[in-house]
């Protein structure tokens, strides 16, 4: 299916979902700002402690007020990057969602998907439409965010409180990960909606499968090197999306036999 079949299509899937789309790209930006603040504010306070001469480990006289303000910005930037991971590793599910709701569920709950088809479009070409678009956003997001809380991890090294990549949640936040199980749950969200047809029930399921994907594969993951094992992960659950992907549009096809 060349780029240009999609085209028109693509055009309609960023109308009628525009705001939320280019909502999702401030949101990953305005986080990535954040990110970049925080670290800056925590860096700030590091030099201005390192200019009164005073040390966290071995502290005289005089210093202890300036020693339990370094630790207490540091403590608080750790615990920040705590929950923007479980953020990070929420978006594939609220992808699902998206997806299996407003984007695809709905459609077929109101029945405004068979305009889209009487207008030269096929069914197929609608759902790789609505896939491509709702991927391109979300893998961009999800990319940087990914990118932007690998460095924010990295900055944690310098502080009194470093946050482990054995951490799971610091895990399924950066690198490839995050992304490859992004796009599972778009594919996740697509086949339920066709499947139930309902957006709100699509939406819940959606949830759940995503959830349990998240679950399992913590549950089975093996300790060892970051980086292999985030490969292996990443190209299990790529392998998993496009499989997930490929029942969708043979669920698309009996539907409209």
């Amino acid at each position: 299916m060349s780029t240009l079949n999609l085209r028109g299509p693509a055009r309609i899937v960023v109308r009628q979902h525009r705001f939320v789309l280019w909502g999702w790209g401030a949101v990953a930006l305005v986080g990535a700002a954040l990110a970049a603040s925080a670290w800056w504010f925590t860096s700030a306070a590091a030099d201005d402690f390192a200019g009164t001469g005073c040390s966290v480990r071995h502290t005289v006289s005089g210093c202890g007020i300036p020693v339990r303000h370094l630790l207490s910005i540091e403590l608080q930037y750790n615990h920040l990057f705590r929950y923007a991971a479980l953020a990070v590793a929420a978006l594939p599910a609220l992808v699902g969602l998206f997806v299996a709701g407003p984007v695809i569920g709905r459609e077929l709950e109101d029945g405004s998907y068979r305009f889209a088809c009487g207008q030269s479009v096929s069914p197929a070409r609608w759902l790789a439409a609505k896939l491509a678009v709702t991927g391109a956003f979300a893998v961009a997001g999800v990319t940087l965010l990914s990118a932007v809380y690998a460095w924010t991890v990295s900055r944690t090294h310098d502080t009194h409180y470093p946050l482990g990549s054995s951490e799971w949640w610091v895990y399924d936040s950066m690198g490839p990960v995050p992304v490859a199980h992004t796009l599972l749950g778009l594919a996740l969200g697509a086949l339920v909606a066709l499947l139930l047809g309902r957006a709100l029930r699509s939406m819940a399921l959606a949830a759940v499968a995503c959830l349990l994907v998240a679950l399992a594969t913590r549950a089975v993951r093996p300790a060892g090197n970051f980086w292999p094992l985030q490969l292996a992960e990443t190209g299990i659950v790529l392998l998993l999306a496009a499989g997930v992907t490929a029942l969708a549009f043979r669920v698309l096809r009996r539907y409209h036999a």
